[in-house]
């Protein structure tokens, strides 16, 4: 597996220890593998990435994808991976669990030949964090609120609603009067 490994330039390490090329040097900036976990019923799988210097000299670690919570009952568990290395070097990772279609993602910033190399963002997860989803959640109610409100003071202002001039009595009440009339009349 490690055949011509001085040519490697991004790799993972698989669970035997091997590192697998993902890109080498020279290859188009897209790759799509599809990886299988090592063992079956296998709860988690952690994918590491490691840079290859030109040179031949030792890979370093650049970043690992953790894909938590997969499902044991389900035989065997493919995972989906697609890397793109941008323009201006930005590795970007994403690995996707077929079956659910959860995916986690990794960005992070190649080394230089000579420097070493920063990350973008370390694993980001596939649903944004509650706090985060708390906040969406406040404002979108908000929201809705300000906008009901809005449209029941609209609805007030054109219909006048709520300002109705008062009914005429009804008619029993003026009937009592007349037949008071009539009694004085007959006596």
């Amino acid at each position: 597996m490690n055949e011509g490994s001085g040519s490697t330039r991004i790799s993972i390490r698989l669970a035997d220890g091997e590192y697998f090329p993902i890109f080498r040097y020279g290859d188009p900036d897209t790759r799509n593998v599809s990886l299988v976990p090592a063992s079956q019923g296998q709860p988690e799988a952690d994918i590491q990435f490691f840079y290859h210097p030109s040179d031949g000299g030792v890979p370093q670690s650049i970043g690992v994808v953790k894909i938590p919570g997969l499902p044991l009952d389900s035989g065997e568990v493919e995972l989906q991976l697609d890397a793109v290395i941008g323009e201006t070097g930005l590795l970007s990772v994403s690995i996707r669990h077929i079956e659910s279609g959860r995916v986690e993602r990794l960005e992070l910033t190649l080394p230089e030949e000579h420097g070493s190399f920063s990350q973008a963002s370390q694993t980001v997860p596939a649903v944004p964090p509650k706090k985060s989803g708390r906040l969406r959640w406040l404002m979108g109610v908000l929201f809705v609120a300000a906008g009901l409100a809005l449209l029941f003071w609209i609805t007030m202002k054109v219909t006048h609603w709520g300002r109705q001039e008062p009914l005429p009595p009804p008619v029993s009440l003026s009937a009592p009067q007349t037949l008071q009339i009539f009694e004085s009349a007959t006596v």
